[in-house]
């Protein structure tokens, strides 16, 4: 399988440009089966890499620049587009040089740096080219050309991430295809296992003859049941890094996003910000959903118990729906039973499933109400059995039809599926996070009236503790030691599943920092802020002394 497909949107309509732009997709496609280890220890692989990609520099780059010289475009863009064709000649040629004089090369960061290149380089300096030359041949001036052109930047990162979107769903089902032809394999394997049992019984008068057969069968079939169960192994751990590696750049680009919408811009570029928001969020959350998919599959989540309270918790939740709901002119409401208090589970993950079912029941809803609702079913000395639930007025789903609801990749309506969006991961993390809890979820539903989605837990009552994981005292009001670090490896937590919610519970968090006052505060309040979750994790470990946990960042 190739690792990246030619895409029409990187087409700029000059088909010398797009001629070579394909060579160096066939070049990096070439160059990736090479390039998995981190160091290149292959030298004589490498060297025709490195080579190739001096000649791309040296062709390339020099059409290019003709092209637009001929072309007459503005001499702003030239300098800035020659600019960036130094840079990445100055980059070969580092590269080059430390091949030539011994050092290895990282073949990871190779391999990022060439479609780093490709996809932002091609995507949107080249397509600014490409359109500015038509504005020229279309009778503009280069300057007019030049100023209308960079005023649609944004367009051509939405269109960038559109390709990584496709990009990452298409590899999923391709890798989840696989991983079925190899279950069925396996599956023929311990028949074949089975039927030469009986075989040897039956035939015992013939085993001299076929004992050399059925070692060879025995030896080929064991070989085929181990590559199997590597390449299983191999798929669950390559989604889990490469949907990693797609999250710390996509953090970095909603939180400037983020900026960009507060930010005083004309109207049309504010729109512009608004659909990279869009699409941004909505990769985030295929993203984290491969992710955490593939970190179900290898039994790598673990469950973390804190003290939190369930009213906040579903103030949270509500808050983070609230907007949508409202643009939809939905009620939304919440309804706890008294007496509840503090409870004792992991609020990171009931949060998460919570929040996908109340993100569902306003996708689906489109007049009336969503309901979250806590409540208790039975107490037992100091624990309660407690249901958390989320209702609404939405289309329904048909009685034959919820079976489908918790199976990976299952979604009930194409019409439904093309209109909001998703790959069908959601309620089926959630079904597992709730089992890894030692709850279950259930639906209840009828077409046309609505549904009820239902999480039962077991939960030790937490007497006289304070929530660490909600809503923290006004400023100035001291916390005991132990809240605050419990509150400190909440964040932790989140920050090693690169959850956005990790932003908004530092500066929470931080008016009770001061002990960690200096530059290492101020350098992790600098990240959170920029969305550099990686970085901040190192960060916060290193100031408060925790002990690295596993985050499955590398």
């Amino acid at each position: 399988m190739a690792f990246m497909n030619w895409s029409d949107n990187y087409l700029t309509g000059i088909e010398v440009v797009d001629h070579q732009h394909k060579g160096l997709v066939n070049l990096i496609n070439q160059a990736a089966p090479i390039l998995t280890d981190d160091q290149l220890h292959d030298r004589a692989a490498a060297a025709p890499l490195l080579d190739a990609l001096v000649h791309y520099v040296d062709e390339h780059f020099s059409t290019e620049e003709e092209v637009m010289r001929q072309g007459g475009i503005d001499p702003r863009h030239l300098i800035h587009h020659q600019k960036l064709h130094q840079g990445f000649a100055a980059q070969v040629d580092t590269l080059r040089r430390q091949f030539e004089e011994g050092d290895s090369l990282n073949g990871n960061e190779l391999l990022r740096f060439l479609s780093n290149w490709l996809a932002f380089h091609i995507l949107g300096e080249d397509q600014r080219m490409s359109r500015e030359l038509r504005a020229i041949t279309g009778g503009m001036g280069a300057a007019e050309a030049y100023d209308n052109v960079e005023g649609n930047k944004a367009e051509i990162l939405q269109g960038a991430n559109e390709v990584l979107v496709d990009a990452l769903v298409n590899l999923f089902a391709q890798m989840t295809e696989q991983n079925r032809e190899l279950v069925e394999k396996n599956r023929k394997i311990e028949a074949a296992h089975h039927e030469l049992d009986l075989y040897r019984l039956q035939l015992e008068e013939q085993v001299s003859q076929r004992t050399a057969e059925l070692q060879k069968t025995n030896l080929e079939l064991l070989g085929a049941k181990e590559l199997a169960e590597s390449a299983i192994i191999a798929k669950t751990r390559f989604l889990g890094t490469m949907s990693h590696e797609l999250l710390t750049p996509l953090n970095a680009i909603l939180g400037f996003a983020h900026l960009l919408e507060g930010a005083d811009l004309p109207l049309k570029q504010h729109e512009q910000v608004k659909r990279i928001l869009v699409a941004g969020e909505r990769l985030h959350t295929l993203v984290n959903e491969v992710l955490q998919f593939s970190r179900l599959d290898m039994g790598e989540i673990t469950i973390d118990e804190y003290a939190f309270d369930p009213a906040i918790l579903l103030q949270d939740v509500a808050s983070h729906i609230r907007k949508v709901a409202e643009d939809k002119s939905l009620e939304l409401k919440i309804s706890i039973e008294p007496g509840l208090g503090v409870l004792q589970g992991d609020e990171l993950h009931l949060r998460q499933v919570l929040q996908a079912l109340a993100s569902n029941a306003v996708k689906f809803t489109e007049a009336g109400t969503v309901t979250l609702s806590a409540r208790h079913l039975a107490r037992e000395s100091q624990r309660m059995h407690v249901v958390f639930e989320v209702s609404d007025t939405g289309i329904g789903i048909a009685q034959e039809r919820q079976s489908q609801l918790f199976r990976a990749f299952e979604q009930l309506d194409p019409k439904t599926t093309r209109r909001h969006g998703g790959i069908g991961l959601g309620l089926v993390i959630s079904a597992r996070l709730a089992k890894l809890m030692g709850g279950d979820l259930s639906v209840e539903s009828t077409p046309g009236q609505g549904s009820r989605f239902r999480i039962a837990l077991w939960l030790n009552i937490a007497d006289n503790a304070v929530p660490a994981a909600g809503i923290l005292p006004d400023a100035g009001i001291q916390i005991a030691p132990e809240q605050l670090q419990q509150a400190l490896e909440v964040l932790e937590s989140l920050l090693a599943a690169d959850d956005m919610e990790a932003r908004k519970r530092f500066f929470q968090l931080e008016p009770y920092l001061q002990d960690f006052s200096g530059p290492l505060l101020e350098e992790l309040a600098r990240q959170i802020d920029q969305y550099e979750f990686d970085k901040a994790l190192h960060t916060l470990r290193k100031m408060a002394g925790f002990s690295a946990r596993p985050d499955h960042s590398t």
